[in-house]
């Protein structure tokens, strides 16, 4: 334990009246560019707005200081390499807790799972399991050093893995949903030992040809279709044409600009979130202040919205998910768990899990998106906790 160290998370008072005093200082548009646009060219004028004056007016970065600072947190180097992440120990039954590392996507950070963790380190009821959490920020994010040239989610498996023995853990389970996902498609490849068993609410799979699909079924294929679309170009999918093509010409435009982060990162949040819910549409503020928490991360931590792009750079691309998945030296191994919401990008049928490993429990909702651990936290608590209790052997 040598070689970790405390982190202090807690962000200057200056920095923070900066971001304010940018947010107030910008000028919106009060028209659409195009008349009775709606949302055929972005996100509607009224959705900016809305989103900008709660940034602005409502939210509170004191109090979403006081969640992050409630954590401990660290930083450790691994392969010249700083990464920063969250490690918190049960708080009941310590001797049989499990050790769950939880490692997040794009455009996320670390406070993905803040709505998760209470439950799970802290569970009410003495039957439900308990775990001990990593929670790592991948590189390029939040505090964690971006990788060099050439870094994929496969080298970021590989320093989790250290990570997790270097915190004491030879035998581990892990969560994840969006990028991370590839990250723990790794580990659980067996080409990892420590690595028991694995859970994921993102899990692009194809159905073998001629499978037969219920409605529900045929919905989530069409909604990946959909998220795809042919060209990629002309739709929503081109952000990450661009992402991969000049992540530094982007990065530089929004590194310095809180309304540009805000209309980059906050855009996905109304194309994966539940509209049902009221969360993409804004009417839930608890899911407000998690959208404005995580946009204000990325101000506050240059050049991680630049840095945070290379993942869409240097791995997998979109249109060929399904393929990567299912070939061999892809397939989990170990117990595989996947939770399927509507409105996530890749909304998974079991046949379709099936074809990307060792899959052993499988769950599709009725409501929720992308941004699960934000979004549908009770959902997610009682998934990981079935999943884990029955395939992570300890």
């Amino acid at each position: 334990m040598a070689d970790v160290r405390p982190f202090d998370p807690r962000i200057p008072q200056d920095e923070v009246d900066r971001l304010f005093r940018k947010l107030k200082d910008t000028r919106l548009p009060k028209e659409p560019i195009v008349p009775d646009a709606d949302w055929d060219y972005g996100p509607s004028i009224e959705w900016i707005h809305k989103l900008y004056d709660y940034w602005l007016n409502k939210f509170s970065w004191a109090e979403a200081q006081k969640k992050i600072s409630e954590w401990h947190h660290y930083t450790t180097s691994i392969e010249d390499l700083t990464v920063h992440f969250i490690h918190e120990k049960a708080r009941v039954r310590p001797k049989g807790a499990i050790p769950l590392l939880l490692v997040h996507g794009w455009p996320g950070t670390f406070y993905e799972f803040q709505n998760v963790m209470h439950p799970l380190l802290e569970p009410k009821d003495d039957q439900e399991p308990v775990f001990d959490l990593v929670v790592p920020s991948l590189p390029g994010f939040a505090w964690s050093q971006g990788g060099p040239r050439n870094w994929t989610l496969q080298d970021t498996a590989r320093i989790y893995d250290v990570l997790m023995k270097r915190l004491g853990y030879s035998r581990y389970a892990a969560q994840a949903g969006d990028w991370g996902h590839w990250v723990i498609r790794e580990l659980g490849t067996g080409r990892y030992e420590a690595c028991q068993a694995v859970h994921t609410n993102m899990c692009p799979g194809a159905p073998p040809k001629g499978t037969k699909l219920n409605d529900k079924e045929q919905k989530a294929m069409e909604r990946a279709e959909w998220w795809m679309g042919k060209p990629l170009h002309e739709n929503h999918m081109g952000y990450a044409v661009e992402m991969r093509t000049r992540p530094q010409t982007i990065g530089v435009a929004f590194n310095d600009h809180p309304v540009g982060i805000m209309m980059f990162v906050g855009e996905k949040y109304v194309e994966l979130a539940d509209p049902s819910l009221g969360t993409a549409t804004l009417d839930k503020d608890w899911f407000n202040d998690d959208i404005c928490t995580t946009l204000s991360l990325y101000f506050f931590t240059p050049p991680s919205i630049m840095t945070s792009m290379l993942c869409y750079y240097e791995n997998v691309r979109h249109e060929v998910y399904t393929e990567f998945n299912s070939k061999p030296e892809n397939l989990i191994k170990v117990p595989l768990g996947v939770s399927s919401f509507p409105f996530d990008a890749y909304p998974v049928p079991e046949s379709g899990a099936k074809t990307t490993g060792n899959l052993k429990w499988y769950r599709s909702h009725d409501a929720g998106g992308h941004f699960a651990c934000m979004e549908c936290p009770n959902e997610m608590v009682n998934d990981v906790r079935e999943f884990f209790s029955r395939f992570y052997k300890p």
